[in-house]
């Protein structure tokens, strides 16, 4: 149990003076409590004064096991993401993908990731797939990795109007969406088509194409890497009035720049994302550049928040996710109001953050290295 008390809380897309209690890894009560009330209770009381409480934000595209290196090699490829990575920005919750290298990042090891940061605290979902369509998958098909697959959540990066990928015959990219979707329903899943918009001239014209001669459900797409051009940003628009989620992902640390496009452009500001693409950044930048923006252009934090938080979990069907209110996951980050930064992150109903300073297990006791593969510092 714990009880942060004297904060500023984000509820309902403002933020209220309230206090929050959390059991498990619920939160249980919003409001004050009587030091009666939780006397004999086994509760660590956190004094939250001068500080905001906002959910974990939720990194719906980042690549767990490292980048691929496709521009200079094996010695180039980008190392595989680091516990201290997500807890530094207050990421909780993240969902792997493959990219354009389905030969040497395999999904055995993108879902072993997975279950690692599971283990470790975070609550982590994968993608099946990767650039390629038919997509490669675990078992026999994109719809019995969602059903008997636990992390798997959708399929993706499927790639369109890229030259590192054949553009995907429509046929094929309307089984692997409708597998996903049908593998979704019968599992209790989200069910989403994770789409990549690549460089090329076609755009997001396969995703026109795909709507228009296929019964696909537009709030089933999510398609990611908007922010190349304002022609690609003007189609992405267009489909994220038509119901399809868009995300704006962090490569080139240029938020900033493109939310203002999406905005200029009268793009619905419910069916915008941000994701980190971490590989050669981290997911913390999520939390980076919400801070920046807010900083520079002098914008509430609540303006922006729900890009970085409740959009994505709505996005990704996620109902316990990128909220607070009594029944959500306690998934938790507390910064200062003074110089926003982050103070105390709780995922899962755990303390991973504490006054600024990690405060994660440490593991594997018996490594003779100072740090293992998710970045944890062996205990001296």
């Amino acid at each position: 149990m714990i009880y942060l008390s004297g904060a500023e809380v984000y509820v309902n897309g403002a933020f209220i003076k309230t206090d929050v209690l959390t059991v498990g890894e619920k939160i249980v009560h919003l409001g004050t409590l009587l030091p009666a009330q939780l006397q004999g209770l086994d509760v660590e009381s956190l004094d939250c004064k001068d500080l905001r409480i906002i959910p974990g934000l939720v990194d719906p595209h980042l690549h767990l096991s490292g980048g691929s290196g496709e521009r200079g090699g094996f010695s180039t490829q980008s190392l595989g993401v680091l516990l201290s990575e997500c807890v530094g920005g207050g990421v909780t919750t993240l969902v792997g993908t493959l990219g354009v290298d389905t030969t040497t990042k395999t999904m055995p090891d993108l879902i072993g990731r997975a279950k690692a940061y599971r283990e470790l605290g975070l609550t982590a979902y994968c993608y099946t797939g990767g650039y390629d369509c038919p997509p490669h998958t675990m078992t026999d098909s994109v719809r019995n990795d969602i059903i008997f697959i636990e992390e798997i959540i959708g399929v993706g990066e499927l790639a369109i109007a890229d030259p590192r990928a054949p553009e995907p015959l429509l046929h094929d990219l309307a089984r692997a969406s409708i597998d996903a979707y049908v593998g979704g329903m019968l599992s209790n899943k989200p069910g989403i088509t994770h789409i990549h918009a690549g460089p090329g001239e076609k755009r997001l014209k396969t995703v026109r194409d795909l709507l228009a001669q296929h019964e696909v459900f537009p709030r089933n797409l999510h398609i990611t890497h908007i922010g190349r051009s304002r022609e690609l940003m003007v189609e992405a628009v267009d489909l994220a009035k038509r119901g399809c989620y868009v995300d704006l992902d962090l490569w080139e640390r240029d938020f900033a720049v493109w939310y203002k496009v999406y905005r200029e452009l009268d793009g619905p500001l419910s069916q915008l994302t941000v994701s980190s693409d971490a590989g050669q950044g981290a997911p913390a930048e999520l939390w980076y550049e919400m801070r920046d923006y807010v900083l520079k252009e002098g914008v509430a934090i609540e303006e922006i928040l729900p890009h970085f938080t409740l959009n994505t979990a709505t996005a990704l069907r996620l109902k316990n996710k990128g909220r607070i209110a009594v029944g959500a996951d306690a998934d938790l980050a507390v910064y200062s109001v003074k110089d926003l930064e982050m103070k105390y992150v709780i995922s899962r109903g755990s303390i991973l953050m504490r006054n600024g300073k990690f405060c994660f297990g440490q593991a594997p006791h018996n490594a003779r290295r100072d740090f293992d593969i998710y970045g944890i510092r062996k205990e001296d």
